[in-house]
């Protein structure tokens, strides 16, 4: 089924082919775009804005259009029509975090555009429809200018054409405007989906191997978030997170799927159990630094005890260990503290639902404030357990550093001999230092508890 057009496509149309017409031979303005893996120079003329379309596919607001699911589904079903453009100009000018709020990057175009005019041209299809510079129509029409200039896309141009059009035009780095966290995933994720070669991706995204997975990690973890968020409203409607909901939370994540991919190298359920604890703390909204205090025995260590107390500790759900079928091997089994952290996850994502959708519900916000007390009580201890960690290790982790320091130095001694350019009388003042260091460090290891062979050593030769 072919994408929709404009209602007024065949007006606009004709329009556009009678400016392009009436273009003077000679010298005439053009703009050169990337078209079916050349370079592509196309003509240039301007057009009355109320004519243009907003681009109901663009990568730019696709994860703002969860926002509101009612006007959403306007979209869907007339994206040309009043509401639904209504709906896409209110998109483009707000913070792509919250679009009920002014974005600063909007205003500072909209400003640019006032003080200096339009600098760079858009681009749009043979029915209007506003490719690229969607974001600087809905600028020119909140100023009340009446024309825009932009670039006329040929005659044959499809709709896969006008996709990877915008996102070669987007991903310029020159462009001032970025795509949003969550778009930048969603547009990653539709060239894989078309089936594009991920070095193909890499190449067109002007990324690295480990961004695209990173990507492709991420976005797999929010839509599984959203799924497991979705609920029914007392009264009767199914509410759920959004992927607009996570556009405030990209360090978050990133440095989420750093930590369990290093986890994963050592333990699934280790790994598990991490991602599965950092996700109940990003659903109450707790900081990248309180996320940090989380690591893969969280559950077990600092909060089953303090859930149970306030009565909200998940039960562990019974289950037989799964056997593959036709063999006798027995598939691997979770352990009972992943199972429980995900249970509550899972209740602590659909209580956030119903509150971000405005929906009042006793049960739903005592959980949430429950267990947020029972984490932030977890959080404590854990950042206390971390601190004394860090205090007890630090000095063995300093002696380690000093290890490998000295030996860079026997690799410089040997160098320097090797060539004969070695004197032995350079290294006396830092030897002399380091004696007196020794001594120090002697001195305060003899006041403590315990002496193996390192620190017997140690205490020999400072003595003497």
């Amino acid at each position: 089924m072919p994408p929709k057009q404009p209602t007024a496509a065949a007006r606009v149309g004709q329009v556009i082919e009678e400016r392009l017409a009436a273009q003077e031979d000679g010298l005439n303005e053009t703009v050169t775009v990337e078209w079916r893996g050349l370079l592509k120079t196309i003509p240039v003329i301007t057009m009355p804005v109320a004519l243009l379309s907003f681009n109901p596919e663009t990568h730019r607001i696709r994860a703002q259009r969860t926002l509101d699911p009612t006007r959403d589904a306007a979209v869907q079903a007339d994206p040309f029509g009043v509401d639904a453009q209504a709906y896409l100009r209110y998109l483009l000018r707000g913070d792509p975090k919250d679009p009920s709020r002014p974005d600063p990057e909007y205003e500072n175009l909209r400003d640019d555009l006032l003080a200096h005019g339009q600098t760079d041209p858009g681009v749009i299809t043979r029915a209007g429809v506003l490719i690229n510079g969607n974001t600087r129509c809905a600028a020119l029409q909140e100023l009340g200018r009446e024309d825009i200039r932009v670039g006329v896309l040929p005659p044959d141009a499809s709709h896969e054409d006008f996709a990877r059009l915008e996102l070669s035009l987007q991903l310029r780095k020159e462009y001032k405007r970025q795509y949003s966290f969550v778009n930048f995933l969603l547009a990653v994720d539709e060239q894989f989906q078309a089936g594009k070669p991920p070095a193909t991706i890499l190449k067109d995204f002007r990324i690295k191997q480990l961004t695209f997975d990173r990507s492709r990690w991420i976005l797999d973890f929010i839509r599984d978030a959203i799924s497991r968020s979705e609920t029914t409203a007392p009264d009767g409607t199914k509410r759920s997170l959004r992927l607009v909901d996570f556009e405030d939370d990209q360090g978050k994540l990133e440095e989420l799927w750093r930590t369990y991919v290093g986890t994963k190298a050592r333990s699934s359920d280790d790994a598990e159990a991490l991602r599965e604890s950092r996700l109940l703390a990003l659903a109450l909204d707790k900081s990248k630094t309180d996320l940090r205090l989380i690591e893969s025995d969280f559950y077990p260590s600092y909060l089953e005890k303090r859930l149970a107390k306030a009565g909200l500790a998940p039960a562990t759900p019974a289950s037989a260990p799964a056997t593959i079928p036709g063999l006798q091997v027995t598939a691997h089994q979770v352990s009972p503290h992943v199972v429980q952290i995900r249970a509550l996850a899972d209740r602590v994502l659909q209580a956030k639902a119903l509150a971000i959708a405005g929906v009042p519900n006793a049960q739903s916000e005592a959980t949430l404030d429950g267990v947020l007390d029972a984490v932030e009580s977890a959080l404590d201890a854990s950042g206390k357990n971390q601190r004394l960690k860090k205090k007890r290790l630090a000095p063995a982790e300093r002696l380690g550093d000093a290890n490998d320091d000295l030996e860079l130095c026997l690799d410089a001694v040997r160098g320097a001999r090797a060539t004969g350019e070695f004197q032995a009388d350079e290294l006396d003042d830092q030897l002399i230092e380091m004696r007196h260091h020794l001594r120090a460090l002697a001195s305060l290891v003899e006041r403590a508890n315990g002496a193996g062979e390192g620190v017997t050593w140690l205490r020999e030769i400072a003595a003497r």
